[in-house]
């Protein structure tokens, strides 16, 4: 019974380790695109979203070196935002592919190196700027359909 308790106790401490969270990253990187519809004009604004899940591994005992490491990995989406001109339509989110991924590890524990990771996706600033614009070049195809489509005209 002593055996199955503990490993009852050490599966749900795992699983709860690995649980992702939003990081709020990258919220300076935006790109806006205006794009024809019909009579009118409607912005499409393209944004990073990223998921961080984070992995311990390794172990902390006493009387012992630390074999401890957190193993992340944040998954980087692109959202593309369509506007329509104030009361003229709605607003519409879409998430697109591909999505990059950013994975690294830290030292001990994962809830003592989050700032840590932090300070590595600030670093890489100009890598997920350059996939979004790359992400909304590869969208504009699509978002041109999506649009004929919503205007009634699927032809384009």
């Amino acid at each position: 019974m002593k055996i199955t308790t503990t490993a009852i106790i050490a599966a749900l401490s795992v699983a709860g380790l690995a649980t992702p969270t939003v990081a709020a990253d990258y919220q300076d990187i935006r790109h806006q695109v205006e794009v024809p519809h019909g009579e009118r004009q409607v912005t499409a604004v393209y944004q990073p979203k990223t998921m961080v899940s984070y992995r311990q591994v390794g172990n902390m005992t006493p009387n012992r070196p630390s074999t401890a490491r957190c193993m992340w990995k944040a998954e980087i989406s692109v959202e593309r935002h369509l506007q329509a001109p104030a009361g003229q339509g709605s607003h519409v989110v879409r998430t697109l592919v591909p999505t990059k991924l950013i994975e690294g590890s830290t030292n001990g524990r994962c809830a003592q190196g989050k700032e840590q990771v932090s300070s590595a996706l600030a670093r890489r600033t100009d890598e997920v700027r350059s996939h979004v614009l790359a992400v909304a070049a590869e969208d504009r195809n699509a978002l041109m359909a999506e649009l004929s489509i919503a205007q009634g005209n699927p032809a384009g």
